[in-house]
């Protein structure tokens, strides 16, 4: 066989060498790729979690108009808008987006027009030869750039996911900070309200215990008592006064906690006293699974986690070989006059290829980062439920005990005020002085003061109960189960040994 024989049987091998390599390197540089797990699943709270009763309803997003006190809606209002703390969460919020932009802004295409003009002094000994050599020159270029990003293995896309979900996580904690905010000043507003109540109780109790001092001061001066039996009596009649000091201390603090929550410089000059509303609420129906779609603290843990994911999908596209396609096309010349003729215009092409054949300790260690991520934003979430049972459950019993108690009371109350009629009955018929009319008012107070205590217990637990119902929030992107599901059958990294 001849050498042109040969160079014709031999030529097609030889073509196919560099296809040859270009696959070799492309196994390569996907070698040692971890393999995908499922991802763990997530908490969810069963019926036997929460205390028994579903007489009650999830609470409205403006759930402190359900009270009908507008200086209380004011209050909260001012609060949501004015708040140092609402305006922390609201720059956080700020933070996400603009990270959540920058990522989408590295992804795709991107177009650039450029232009600069370099006046030199080109060097007479170096490679430049005459008459650019010892010459001052300007030097003007004039090109639009292009690059793309193929993203072949949705590393960008996984990216930008995650940032989105960290940006609705930030979103839902503001919700949920605006729930907290809005909870405090209405149970600090209920217990100013009831501070209020209170002293004017002590000051009808000072009354009473004052006119029993007068009575047996009385009896004392016409001899049908002893002396000794005032001393009592009259120490008796301070107690209020001091009781008095001490609600109007608490009262105080109250009023300049509320001023706190809702901004100094918008708070109203005067607060008016107000009848207490009752208090109602109870469990819903459908809790366990509803539960997940209303807290806005569970509604951030999942983001996170899903966010984590998706972080995770992002970190292993980085095992596999990465094309990307940049090119620029302009006018480049040593003379400004030249530059724009057309035989000074430039163009150029560059595939990139980028195989990560030695870097597979960095990209492991990469991924074994974002995976603990994943573990972490789990058991924060896990956590998060729980926590969210605990105090569903706490508000609900605090409030049915607070209401269980109020018929013992009303009961109680209703026996005094009888008494009290009675007691009127006597002392009109002159079958009694009068000091038996005094304790049975003195009785009743005392029984209204203990009613004035429950009902700003049970209207704090029914604030606790409907901050714990997630206060209104309500997850719009999808249904909590729909996205538990979601998160289950993801597929996460997890190396095989």
């Amino acid at each position: 066989m001849n050498n042109q024989s040969m160079n014709h049987i031999e030529s097609p091998r030889t073509g196919l060498l560099p296809l040859v390599l270009a696959a070799m390197l492309l196994i390569a540089g996907c070698a040692g790729l971890p393999a995908a797990d499922q991802a763990p699943a997530l908490r969810a709270p069963q019926t036997s979690d929460f205390s028994p009763g579903n007489d009650g309803r999830w609470p409205v997003a403006s759930w402190w108009t359900e009270f009908n006190d507008p200086q209380l809606e004011a209050l909260v209002n001012q609060a949501l808008r004015n708040s140092p703390s609402m305006a922390v969460v609201q720059a956080r919020i700020t933070q996400a987006n603009a990270q959540a932009h920058g990522v989408s802004a590295n992804a795709g295409v991107n177009l650039a027009a450029d232009a600069s003009v370099t006046r030199e002094l080109y060097s007479a000994n170096s490679f430049y030869p005459a008459p650019i050599a010892g010459s001052t020159l300007n030097d003007g270029s004039v090109a639009l750039n292009f690059s793309y990003d193929v993203d072949w293995w949705g590393r960008n896309r996984d990216l930008l996911t995650a940032a989105l979900g960290r940006s609705a996580a930030a979103e839902a904690e503001a919700a949920g900070a605006a729930a907290s905010l809005s909870a405090a000043v209405a149970n600090a507003y209920f217990q100013w309200q009831t501070m209020n109540a209170r002293i004017q109780l002590q000051d009808k109790i000072e009354v009473q215990r004052k006119r029993l001092v007068e009575l047996e001061a009385r009896r004392v001066k016409t001899g049908l008592t002893a002396g000794d039996s005032l001393t009592p009596l009259q120490a008796d009649a301070a107690l209020p006064r001091q009781t008095r000091v001490q609600l109007e201390t608490q009262r105080d603090q109250l009023y300049y906690q509320i001023k706190s929550l809702v901004g100094g410089e918008h708070f109203p000059e005067n607060l008016h006293a107000q009848t207490l509303p009752l208090a109602e609420g109870g469990l819903p129906v459908n809790l366990p699974l509803d539960l997940l779609a209303r807290r806005a603290d569970i509604a951030a843990a999942r983001d996170r986690v899903q966010a984590s994911l998706q972080e995770v999908e992002a970190a292993r596209a980085e095992f596999y070989p990465d094309l990307n396609l940049s090119a620029f096309i302009g006018f480049t010349s040593l003379s400004m006059p030249s530059l724009f003729h057309g035989d000074s215009r430039t163009q150029g092409v560059t595939p990139a290829l980028h195989l990560p054949l030695f870097d597979a300790g960095r990209l492991r260690a990469n991924l074994e980062s974002n995976r603990a991520e994943v573990e972490l934003a789990v058991a924060q979430y896990d956590q998060t439920v729980q926590t969210a049972v605990g105090e569903v459950n706490d508000a609900a019993v605090k409030l049915k005990g607070a209401q269980h108690e109020h018929t013992s009371l009303a009961t109680q109350i209703a026996a005094r005020q009888r008494e009290l009629v009675s007691a009127q009955r006597r002392v009109y018929t002159g079958l009694a002085d009068g000091r038996d009319l005094a304790r049975d008012q003195l009785n009743l107070l005392a029984l209204n003061d203990q009613e004035l205590v429950r009902q700003q217990r049970a209207l704090s637990a029914q604030i606790e109960l409907t901050k714990a119902l997630g206060g209104g929030y309500q997850d719009t992107g999808a249904s909590a189960k729909n996205k538990t599901t979601q998160i289950t059958d993801t597929e996460i990294l997890h190396e095989q040994p």
